[in-house]
């Protein structure tokens, strides 16, 4: 049984504009090809941290690392897990490419450079056979950096009855910086992606001192956890196609038409089916306002059911027979989710035989 590329949340929200508005939003999701394309045959994975102390000297060196610069000693290696468990988990939920082992592997520990060579192929085929796997993930590289900026400044308060009175604040800003390194080995124990990345998270909090307004701020490690957490899912998404969220807008009544606004309500009440049925009919329409937009709407329907030609032939139908302006972006939208669902099935590899690439 084929089953579409998009899985579409059956769910509809009125669009900006509220009630007024002549449009509904839908939202649905769909596969994005990755980055970087892996070797078919590996279908397999696991994720692996490489990222630890090797000897007492380097576990000297984190230590000291982290009391210099505030994050708290072995931040960086629980930031290292983190990020290794969010590689795989990100793999697993929003990508049907791999199949990935579970368990996060620790393999040999590092030195205080900040990229590792990269491992012997024998040595990575060995861990490859031990863990039943075709290729490994492995984090290779992690280094955090945070800075504390303070300022004063003044806030107005109000109070009942009273005159207005400004106070000063004390203002911290916390700024978590993330750099990793990421390697993924093929099945021959060879480098077949190699990526260094970079990422950042700001915080802000206030009080009454320094002291208060610290408080206020997430532990170091939990910061550094969330933007471990982070670049592990932009890599999973640079060697796997991932889902991603897509809105479409569908027409919701014209001037004088009843059939849309029938379709509406069948669009409320999430019944998909029904809604194309009637916009089948309003396409028949004399009035080109009335049939452009059901054509618009059925092109939506059809992509979100993973047809993407007959989607683009009702977009281009909305586009060139009834001269529908928002038609034509949507034409050059269509193409461009089709190019990349040709690409997600090139990528997909043998995991794509259950018909990932439908509606092509």
């Amino acid at each position: 049984m084929k089953r579409p590329l998009l899985l579409c949340c059956f769910t509809a929200m009125l669009a900006l504009g509220g009630l007024a508005s002549c449009t509904t939003t839908v939202h649905m999701q769909a596969l994005a090809p990755a980055s970087v394309s892996m070797p078919v045959q590996m279908q397999r994975i696991a994720t692996a941290n490489r990222v630890l102390p090797e000897s007492p000297r380097d576990k000297f060196f984190d230590v000291l690392e982290g009391i210099f610069t505030g994050e708290g000693p072995l931040v960086d290696r629980a930031g290292a897990e983190s990020c290794t468990m969010s590689v795989g988990e990100a793999l697993m939920r929003n990508s049907p490419r791999f199949r990935v082992t579970p368990a996060s592997l620790q393999l040999l520990g590092r030195t205080r450079e900040f990229f590792l060579p990269p491992m012997a192929p024998d040595y990575v085929r060995e861990v490859c056979r031990r863990s039943q796997v075709d290729g490994l993930v492995v984090l290779e590289a992690f280094d955090s950096d945070m800075q504390l900026t303070q300022s004063v400044e003044e806030r107005v308060i109000k109070e009942k009855d009273k005159p207005d009175r400004k106070v000063p604040v004390t203002v911290v800003h916390m700024s978590m910086r993330v750099v990793t390194g990421f390697r993924t080995y093929g099945p021959q124990g060879l480098v077949v992606d190699q990526a260094r990345q970079e990422d950042r998270l700001n915080f802000v909090s206030e009080g009454d001192t320094y002291q208060q307004a610290l408080r206020g701020l997430p532990a170091p490690e939990e910061c550094i956890r969330r933007v471990s957490t982070r670049i592990g899912d932009q890599y999973a998404r640079r060697i796997a196609p991932s889902y991603v969220n897509l809105s479409r807008e569908v027409y919701t009544r014209a001037k004088r038409d009843e059939l849309l606004r029938q379709a509406n309500v069948r669009v409320q009440a999430e019944d998909w089916e029904q809604a194309a049925t009637v916009w089948r009919q309003a396409a028949q329409s004399t009035d080109p306002k009335v049939a452009g937009r059901a054509c618009y709407n059925l092109a939506v329907y059809h992509e979100m059911n993973g047809s993407l030609s007959s989607a683009v032939d009702f977009a281009r139908k909305a586009a060139y027979d009834y001269q529908l302006a928002n038609a034509r972006d949507y034409v050059r939208q269509l193409q461009a989710r089709q190019q990349a669902a040709q690409t997600v099935e090139q990528q997909m590899g043998s995991s794509a035989t259950d018909g990932l690439g439908g509606g092509q």
